[in-house]
């Protein structure tokens, strides 16, 4: 891209925004991140400044380092961000959720501190607020789907994203994402603060109904080495999952737990008339009513959460 095209794209860019009068928190949660939290900050710096945000007038960078045994939090301080620091580890999910508590402004940006998004990709968020609540940056490319057993994990993971919140969802825990602080104050029923915060913060917007927007951004090899624990992450993610449906829409759950017994009850009743023996009309019985039971714990369930007064 030439000189005179950055010029005019730059320039557009801060007629939109500062049209929209937007003032922007970017949060940086980050643990050990000596090795590439100084070109994060920087490149966010040149993104805000290019987009038409001036530093201490309409937007910071905010650096949340989350009990780092290395230099973290003095080499970003020296970039030029703002930094808070937890006494020890506590993790990604309370690393973000310290930096909307201490966030000055109303819209938080949230990009790791690894380097795994090019924080030139910020701007293509930029766009679309105040339209939506959340903008989310959705990963692209080989590194995000990555070989044969990750792909296969990806593809259960978006599943069950889909199955908990009824649409497509390109990448539900994607670590670049511009939220407005007052929604994710009111919207956040299930509190994480673990990795699976992203997933949890996706689906709670999607659920309670807020336009929630997914871009396309470029994705890359992360700077040191990766904090995640696989299993324990996943197992972790599962479980958040089933009390984001639970506490949104718990028939919906129960309606599919049912199917279990349904499942078998049918497989009985058809034993049953080829060889007519009586257990097999026990088991059938046993199942249908099991199935039952279960739908109208469902229903009980979401007449609770139908009628319980939200919190404010």
């Amino acid at each position: 891209m030439c000189a005179v095209r950055r010029r005019r794209l730059a320039n557009t860019m801060s007629m939109n925004i500062s049209s929209k009068a937007l003032s922007i928190s970017v949060v940086i949660p980050a643990y050990n991140e000596v090795d590439g939290i100084a070109e994060v900050i920087s490149g966010i710096q040149h993104c805000l400044q290019a987009a038409g945000f001036q530093a201490g007038a309409d937007c910071e960078v905010l650096v949340v380092d989350d009990g780092s045994q290395d230099q973290t939090a003095a080499v970003a301080q020296k970039a030029g961000a703002r930094v808070v620091r937890h006494p020890c580890n506590l993790g990604y999910g309370k690393a973000l959720r310290t930096g909307f508590e201490q966030a000055h402004y109303d819209w938080v940006a949230t990009i790791d501190g690894d380097g795994s998004y090019p924080p030139s990709e910020l701007a293509k968020l930029l766009p679309f607020v105040p339209d939506y609540e959340m903008v989310v940056g959705a990963r692209q490319g080989d590194l995000f789907w990555g070989g044969l057993l990750r792909s296969a994990l990806r593809c259960v993971q978006l599943a069950l994203a889909k199955f908990v919140a009824g649409v497509e969802i390109p990448d539900p825990n994607s670590g670049l994402r511009l939220v407005r602080k007052t929604a994710e104050q009111l919207h956040m029923p299930i509190r994480c603060y673990g990795y699976s915060f992203s997933t949890t913060i996706t689906l709670s917007f999607i659920q309670e109904a807020l336009p929630v927007k997914f871009v396309p951004v470029a994705f890359q090899e992360r700077v040191g080495r990766s904090k995640i624990h696989p299993l324990r992450d996943i197992l972790r993610m599962l479980q958040l999952m089933l009390e984001i449906i639970i506490y949104f829409n718990p028939i919906k759950f129960c309606v599919v737990l049912s199917l279990a017994p349904w499942g078998l009850g049918a497989l009985l009743a058809l034993r049953y008339v080829f060889t007519l023996r009586s257990a097999d009309l026990a088991g059938f019985l046993f199942c249908g009513a099991t199935a039952i039971f279960i739908f109208l714990c469902g229903c009980i369930l979401d007449s609770i959460r139908l009628h319980s007064p939200r919190k404010p």
